[in-house]
């Protein structure tokens, strides 16, 4: 004779469900601050002769930091809507997941750096102690692809095609200020335009992946 089923098991089952890919976080914080501070000897240098005609600017700081409201105020966002239909969850989860730990791997395994910071910042007011102390941290490794970039193009791509936004103007805005952040990376100094593209490649390769996998022959037109 069967064990009679405890009440609110399936419930709690499909709730953990749901929050599991929350569990990546803490994985991929270990994992990427483990490979800070490395020597940056052998690493192999990413930089582009265009990269010599972006001046530096701190002012771009204020798009730089728009990236964290923008990546965290979505995935919150999506995860209250899309709660019960868990419709829309699951591509951005894969799309970030896959794409995450696959920058994580190629830091391992093909450490990167750049050398494009300024020697000495010009006096842009209190940008440029924003800035200064930003990259008094954060070494200048683990640049290719760009995380920034990846995961902006992934809340843009993922903000456009949601079913659960309607308007226009908001889906404009996040592409807009998808760029912004891109360009804020290049401004900053913070990466190569070569850390951009490879993100943009990067998130076509895997938003393909995502395709094949969810029964689609192509990723639908943004």
């Amino acid at each position: 004779m069967s064990a009679p089923r405890q009440p609110g098991t399936a419930s709690s089952r499909a709730l953990w469900a749901k929050l599991a890919p929350l569990a990546y976080l803490p994985v991929f914080l270990l994992w990427y601050f483990a490979l800070e501070g490395r020597p940056s000897e052998g690493m192999f240098v990413v930089d582009s002769t265009f990269d010599a005609l972006i001046p530096f600017d701190a002012r771009w700081a204020l798009g730089y930091f728009a990236w964290f409201p923008f990546l965290l105020g979505f995935i919150g966002w999506l995860l209250v809507r899309d709660f019960r239909s868990y419709a829309e969850t699951p591509r951005l989860a894969f799309l970030l997941i896959v794409g995450m730990t696959a920058c994580l791997i190629g830091y391992t395994l093909w450490p990167t750096t750049q050398t494009l910071r300024p020697q000495a910042y010009p006096d842009q007011g209190w940008f440029t102690g924003i800035v200064a102390g930003l990259q008094g941290f954060d070494d200048p490794s683990n640049v290719f692809p760009s995380l920034h970039v990846y995961t902006s193009l992934v809340v843009a791509y993922c903000l456009i095609v949601s079913r659960y936004v309607t308007s226009m103007w908001v889906k404009a805005a996040g592409i807009v200020l998808t760029v912004v952040i891109a360009f804020s990376t290049a401004f900053l100094k913070q990466h190569s335009i070569v850390d951009a593209f490879g993100s943009a490649a990067l998130f076509l390769l895997v938003l393909a992946g995502w395709a094949l996998l969810s029964g689609r022959r192509t990723p639908p037109a943004a």
